[in-house]
């Protein structure tokens, strides 16, 4: 039987509490899903009487989808009118639809832009009160 000796005994357990000190945790966090924001932007003018908007994707979370974007008139005693549309499948990026925003006999209270993902609307714009759109 062979005796050992205290100063090996005390290097071993040293190298021990070494080696689990730098153990990977086992315990392992899981990461928060990534941002995506759908922005409307606010409609301006493209010549008199029209008018032209964007939709924005931005953020790391957004997968590719099918963005819808849709310009109408706020009109004050009638259904609002939709007077340009634009229907494209992407990630992130931008969306733009333009149209002439005739206002007829009708009071044009402003545009706005009212943006889908996936058939779900998920974001609109303010009004906007653009030259020869708005009565």
């Amino acid at each position: 039987m062979r005796c050992r000796t205290p100063g090996v005994m005390v290097a071993a357990v040293l190298m021990l509490l070494v080696g689990a000190a730098a153990a990977p945790a086992v315990e392992r966090a899981v990461p928060a899903a990534l941002p995506c924001d759908n922005i409307a932007h606010l409609p301006t003018s493209d010549g008199h009487a029209r008018a032209k908007a964007a939709v924005q994707r931005v953020g790391g979370g957004c997968g590719n989808a099918t963005v819808e974007i849709a310009v109408w008139a706020d009109l004050s005693l009638r259904p609002d009118e939709r007077i340009a549309y634009n229907k494209q499948f992407f990630s992130q990026g931008f969306l733009h639809a333009a149209g002439a925003c005739f206002n007829g006999f009708a009071h044009v209270r402003g545009i706005y832009t009212e943006m889908y993902v996936n058939g779900q609307k998920v974001a609109e714009s303010g009004r906007a009160q653009l030259p020869g759109c708005v009565a």
